[in-house]
């Protein structure tokens, strides 16, 4: 079975450069992205396990791991392919979809320890002050999960979470998201809508989750379909047996998001690399928390290097470029771009205006798609000082 810690050892025994244990003491305020910031303008994208991290309540007792998803070579070879296909071999993972399994609590190694009622305690945690006007911790790698009331269908997917107090948190469910409808249904209802957080997890059970999928398609289905393997999947503590999170999480975080109520939260840090404004979201209750014995806290650098939806948005507009414009030969979501704003095409053209075909598609793909990019077969898109000589001078 898949999961964050065979990931770790795994990919540290092939490739120990790759993976950086940090023993010193850092700050949860601010310390973990500077050096983060650092590394990306060294582009270097290892991953970073911090053993020893302060926060406001004094050194958390909990590790964190961060920058996983920030190498897109990390991403190619755990499907096994290039980092040119990266994108395209991971919509086909999802697209295939493997429905997960249910294990009793005790195969699951998120029940070794379960905290209820006063044991709960969130501040514990090495979650992270991440820039300068953010209001506290977040969670940013975090998948909000919650059942569709007419459907049964999950829905799980990254929001971030401020943990304000031991035992809640102040969540952002953007409006054009799944969570957000969803909750929408229970509201109009009058009633209190049940979730659960899960927090880390093997690489490609988080590209799986975060992927798009239609409303009535299941993000666990989608997960396992990305791992090649079952998300193995059991019930939850206190939401009821019929709520079920993965198994092989590091730490799931139960809860209840009540009806009508609404909190400030922000401002943060976005992925375009500006602070969004602080506006009132919903809150949860915090009902549960269970964790792995030696559970690892993971986090995502919002607006720093991660493909963690950029490569759904790569694949998905290969796809669809690629029914009008059979000479596509690779696409490229840069993270200059914030991995969603710009693509980068390149074609083998065989016939005048395919490249305007081409450009035409790419723009359809997406909303947040702003410009699109359309090159010869020997231009690498990869290489974005190549992209910005030919753009000059052809």
């Amino acid at each position: 079975m898949k999961d964050l810690h065979l990931f770790l050892s795994q990919y540290e025994e092939m490739f120990p450069d790759e993976v950086i244990h940090i023993e010193k003491e850092v700050s949860a305020r601010h310390q973990v992205t500077a050096l983060a910031i650092q590394l990306e303008k060294e582009k270097r994208f290892p991953v970073l396990v911090f053993h020893n991290v302060v926060t406001e309540q004094g050194k958390s007792p909990h590790p964190l791991v961060t920058f996983v998803m920030s190498s897109r070579k990390r991403m190619a070879a755990l499907m096994d392919t290039s980092i040119e296909q990266v994108g395209p071999a991971f919509c086909q993972r999802i697209q295939a979809g493997i429905k997960p399994v249910i294990v009793p609590r005790n195969r699951a190694p998120v029940k070794e320890v379960v905290e209820t009622g006063d044991a709960i305690n969130l501040l514990a945690y090495p979650s992270l002050v991440h820039h300068e006007m953010d209001p506290g911790t977040y969670i940013t790698a975090g998948f909000l999960t919650c059942f569709d009331p007419d459907t049964g269908v999950v829905n799980s997917a990254i929001h971030r979470g401020w943990i304000k107090d031991k035992d809640e948190i102040r969540v952002y469910i953007s409006p054009p998201t799944h969570n957000f409808h969803i909750f929408s249904k229970y509201e109009a209802r009058g009633e209190d809508m049940k979730v659960a957080y899960w927090i880390g997890h093997h690489p490609l059970a988080v590209l799986g989750c975060e992927a798009h999928v239609s409303a009535t398609a299941s993000h666990y289905e989608a997960a396992g379909g990305a791992l090649g393997e079952p998300l193995r999947l059991v019930p939850s503590e206190t939401l009821g047996d019929d709520f079920l999170v993965p198994a092989d999480a590091e730490v799931v975080i139960e809860g209840v998001i009540p009806c009508g109520q609404r909190r400030p939260e922000g401002p943060f840090g976005e992925y375009t690399r500006y602070s969004g404004p602080q506006r009132w979201h919903p809150f949860i209750k915090v009902t549960a928390v269970t964790r792995r014995n030696e559970c690892y806290w993971q986090d995502i650098q919002v607006g720093h290097t991660h493909w963690v939806g950029s490569l759904q948005l790569e694949g998905g507009a290969f796809d669809n470029i690629k029914r009008s414009v059979p000479g596509l030969m690779a696409i490229y979501a840069p993270m200059s771009g914030a991995g969603q704003f710009h693509l980068y095409l390149k074609i083998k053209k065989t016939v005048e205006g395919q490249g305007r075909t081409a450009l035409l598609a790419a723009l359809n793909t997406h909303l947040l798609v702003k410009h699109a990019f359309v090159f010869d077969e020997d231009v690498d898109i990869f290489d974005e000082k190549e992209v910005l000589l030919a753009l000059a001078t052809r």
